[in-house]
């Protein structure tokens, strides 16, 4: 399930990153803060396929959590899937053009927000809850890959000029000189 969040994720991620237009992405960004499939009109038929497969993704996988545990997950699958990056350039330049400030300005304002938002999972994460401990650090888990794999660009773009068994070598199996 983590896998099917990682790489839905990592779809909206180029989808903000390399395909939308400004305009596109504040569109596509309210159609996944609604959640309401009747709003899929209103985006191109790229980011309709995104939403489409995100929607029926976590829909499904909530089902299948509720059918077996009785727990209710999809509003906590529906956030992961809306966190934004924070280096986001795509980020920076709505930022920038919602509040008409400067780039430094939207830089710091995207790093406040991410702040803000780890603070509230944090308090989560140590908050009674019906889901178990290894369910909430998994998903802890997801939010740390994702940040590091984009903390310095996009760890796919990077990788893009190396071999893919290399990549996957040194990212899983070979150990970090110390």
């Amino acid at each position: 399930m983590l896998t099917r969040v990682g790489v839905l994720i990592t779809l909206i991620d180029d989808i903000y990153d390399v395909y939308g237009t400004l305009d596109e992405l504040e569109v596509f960004g309210n159609v996944l803060e609604r959640w309401e499939i009747n709003d899929m009109d209103q985006l191109p038929d790229y980011m309709k396929i995104c939403f489409l497969a995100t929607y029926n993704a976590v829909n499904e996988m909530g089902y299948d959590v509720l059918k077996e545990q009785g727990l209710l997950i999809i509003k906590y699958l529906k956030n992961l899937v809306e966190l934004k990056r924070g280096d986001n350039p795509k980020s920076i330049q709505c930022d920038m053009h919602e509040s008409g400030v400067s780039e430094e300005e939207a830089r710091q304002h995207i790093k406040f927000l991410i702040s803000e938002t780890l603070k509230l999972m944090n308090e989560d994460r140590v908050a009674k809850s019906l889901f178990p401990q290894a369910f909430v650090e998994s998903t802890m888990n997801v939010i740390r890959m994702a940040m590091s794999m984009y903390q310095k660009g996009d760890v796919f773009g990077v990788y893009q000029e190396r071999d893919p068994k290399e990549t996957v070598l040194s990212i899983i199996v070979n150990p970090i000189p110390i």
